[in-house]
């Protein structure tokens, strides 16, 4: 019935497990550690999209600067 400390960024899982009468104590964003250096395009396009964050948000131009690995890195 309660979850002490919610760690997501997602606010469809947030939303779904409030929505089904669960208390959310503290909701705490994925920390930048533990996100993949070659996920950082993706990160900061979903904080862009509205994604749970305490940091910035990023900007239209700020997505533009984003440079992923390259395609022929996998």
């Amino acid at each position: 019935t309660r979850i002490d400390r919610f760690i997501s960024m997602s606010n469809m899982k947030y939303d779904a497990i409030v929505g089904s009468g669960i208390e959310v104590g503290e909701r705490v964003p994925i920390p930048d550690a533990l996100i993949p250096s070659d996920a950082q395009v993706e990160i900061e396009a979903k904080k862009a999209a509205g994604y749970y964050t305490f940091g910035n948000v990023p900007t239209d131009d700020d997505l533009k600067n984003l440079v992923g690995r390259k395609f022929t890195e996998f």
